[in-house]
Formats: C-alpha cells, structure tokens, sequence
C-alpha cells in the first residue's frame, strides 16, 4: 500500500474535501483523486462516497480512516525518535492556546525558549478554535477542558486567576470598595460564556459569589480590556493580561485581596510511545514559568 495515497486519503477523510485536502498538503486537486483513486484501485473497495455537494466515508473508508491514522501516527513517531536519537532540539513545534495565553507564552516564554533552541521552529495558534491534538494537527495545546479530548496526555495546570479591574476614572465615581459594592456596579460581561458573569471570588479560606450585571456584553478578554480602558465599567480579566497595566498604574485592580476562580487550565498533547524531546523541554519551560508566577493561577 502506497504511504503517500494512504496520507491523501486521510486528508480527504477529515477534511471532507478534495479541494482542501490540495490547499492542505499543497499539492493540485487533481493529484488528490489520483491518489485516492489509485489507492481504492489497490484495495479493490470504493473508499469515498461523492456527490457534488458532499464526500462520505463508506463502512470500508471509515475502517480504513481508523488504521490509517493509526500509521500516520506511528509514522510521526519513528522520525521524532529518529531526530531526538541523532540531532539537536530541531525541527517545527505547533502550539496552539487562547489569545491572551497566548500573548503571556509570547511576553515570559517564547524568548527566552526560542535563545536556547534556535532551530527550533515556533508555530503559534491563538484563538478560541480547539485545534486537533490527538490527530496531531498540533503539538501541545493550552486549553479549558470539561470533557478532553480521547487518546491525549493532560496535565491540570490549575485554575486561571482572574482579578477585578476597572479605570482609575471608573473607581473615582463609582468606589466599590467592598464586596456588596459589586451589586450595584456597571460590568462589562463575557458574552462567550454566561457562566462567567458569575463571579466565584475567593480569598484564603473565604469564598463568596455574585451575579454581576451591566449593558455590555462582549466575547473577547481584548474587546473587556478596551472596554475596561476607556472607563467603561467594571470587568473580571485574566492577571496575565493586565499585569503590565496594572504595575504601570494604567488600571485600578479592585478588591485586591480577592481572585476571581474561573476556569482550569490544562496542558495537552498527543499520546504517543516517544514524546519528542522538543516538546518535552517546552512543556518543561511553561510550567517552571506558571510554577514561579503564583498569581497567574489559583
């Protein structure tokens, strides 16, 4: 069987797609129905059903998708292992989190990660779309999770650590200055999640919870943070995002005694036998990272 038909398959079976699966591996769109061709020509099976609309797997392709991609990984892994056992930390490594995670990554870790290792290629994804990591689209994956991902690696970073900020101009005429305050203030929502507009605050052994309300909604931390700046309202946002604005005195962070618990952060990666060594030695850097900044997480 043909390795590199078997790889077009693949890729015309999760994309759903002939001419994506092209724009995929870059290659023309009739090069990938010869190869899928081809490869129900060796197997003497229809693989793909076809309209003009739509591509179905049949009952075959859909057995074959599943062994595939069981080789494609072994594939993966044997010239990982290879690299690691004969060069230096080489290669691309695919990372993929949310925006302001993201934007964290780049401020405490990528320079510093990227002076170490050279050759080393960084591929950044940021952004709220959950990328692929078992089917290998990515390397390692920054992610809040409440049900992960079959045939992946997690490791529970902790809660990500929100704090309440506002303007210095907002605080002037609005002065919360207590937990009760809360109730009366004008908040910037989270539009992407109404859970989140329920805020869990903590201190210590203390806890409290307040439904917070306002008129604008929003489904950016960016767009909250804009928001928040031009004096706006109130609003609950990561630490690792207005930590600069906040040692600058740019924000006012409101109740400091108190975080706000949001969601648990987790570092994601495929499952394999070989966990390349370039990988290992990012995750490492990550987590002694979060590990020295204590109120990045609670």
């Amino acid at each position: 069987m043909n390795l590199a038909y078997l790889q077009t398959f693949v890729i015309v079976a999760k994309e759903r797609s002939f001419t994506r699966a092209a724009e995929s591996l870059g290659v023309s769109k009739g090069l990938v129905s010869r190869h899928v061709q081809k490869l129900e020509e060796t197997l003497a099976t229809r693989l793909l059903l076809r309209t003009t609309r739509s591509i179905n797997l049949t009952e075959a392709g859909e057995a074959l998708l599943v062994k595939a991609s069981q080789i494609q990984l072994l594939a993966t892994e044997a010239e990982m292992q290879v690299r690691d056992l004969t060069q230096e930390l080489s290669g691309d490594l695919r990372v993929t989190a949310p925006f302001e995670f993201g934007r964290a990554l780049c401020r405490h870790v990528i320079p510093e990660f990227t002076a170490l290792y050279p050759k080393v290629n960084l591929i950044l994804d940021f952004g709220p779309k959950r990328r692929q990591i078992e089917a290998g689209d990515f390397d390692v994956a920054f992610r809040a999770y409440d049900e992960l991902p079959k045939d992946v690696v997690a490791r529970d970073l902790g809660y990500i650590r929100n704090v309440l900020v506002c303007s210095s101009a907002f605080a002037e005429s609005s002065r919360p200055g207590k937990i009760a305050d809360l109730h009366r203030c004008r908040f910037i929502l989270n539009s992407q999640n109404e859970r989140w507009n329920q805020l869990e605050l903590v201190s210590d052994d203390r806890r409290y919870t307040v439904e917070v309300t306002g008129g604008l909604s929003v489904n950016t931390y960016a767009a909250m943070l804009q928001l928040v700046q031009s004096g706006m309202g109130l609003a609950s946002l990561p630490y690792y995002q207005v930590e600069e604005l906040l040692e600058k005195g740019e924000l006012i962070q409101v109740l400091p005694q108190w975080s706000v618990k949001t969601h648990s952060m987790s570092l994601i990666y495929a499952q394999r036998r070989v966990t390349p060594q370039k990988l290992t030695t990012f995750n490492q850097a990550v987590q002694r990272w979060l590990g020295a900044n204590e109120l990045f997480l609670i």
